[in-house]
């Protein structure tokens, strides 16, 4: 009796694979409002960072990356309000350590370029950003996202070297926001 209730192992694992491919397919489907939003952001605050810089000259315009996740953040939240919920699992723990990692790596490269080792930062973040992107992909089996992060990361670093001046580099980051929600336009009309 007691064996009858136990699972066998070919149960045991394809409870578990049938379990994490549901929640690969829901966190997919909310991901994609996500890359939308978070590359609108991407896209107006780069542009707004831009011309601000471009017309007055003053690289301190670049403070207004930190209002992205001050922005971000609260609507990602108001996104997630209706959407399907899903228990935190190895899928989502990944996602959400890859991307803070991403975070992590951003700030911390970039409060070192500005207090001790000037560096080419337009091609660290960029480069980090596009492997955060495939990463992500990677996790979620979703050959787009791959491509979509691969291309900004790899395009980018070429962009990154070959623009010149720091404020015309800003528009790299305009074309990864596009990127970015092109992405999730690309995994909504996957996954509809």
């Amino acid at each position: 009796m007691e064996q009858s209730s136990q699972m066998s192992t070919e149960q045991s694992l394809k409870l578990i694979n049938e379990t994490l491919r549901d929640s690969r397919l829901v966190i997919t489907k909310r991901s994609g409002s996500h890359f939308i939003l978070w590359g609108a952001i991407l896209t107006l605050i780069a542009l707004a960072v831009y011309f601000l810089w471009r017309s007055s000259g003053n690289p301190a315009w670049n403070l207004l990356w930190f209002a992205m996740p001050a922005i971000g953040y609260p609507l990602a939240v108001v996104l997630d309000k209706d959407a399907e919920c899903v228990p935190s699992n190895l899928i989502s723990n990944l996602l959400g350590w890859t991307w803070g990692a991403f975070g992590a790596f951003a700030v911390t490269v970039s409060l070192c370029a500005l207090l001790f080792a000037p560096m080419n930062l337009t091609l660290v973040i960029i480069l980090l950003f596009g492997f955060a992107e495939s990463i992500s992909g990677m996790i979620l089996k979703n050959l787009p996202i791959v491509i979509a992060g691969f291309l900004t990361g790899v395009l980018g670093v070429i962009a990154a070297v070959k623009l010149s001046g720091d404020c015309s580099q800003m528009l790299l980051f305009v074309l990864a926001g596009v990127i970015l929600a092109l992405t999730g336009v690309c995994v909504k009309c996957l996954r509809k």
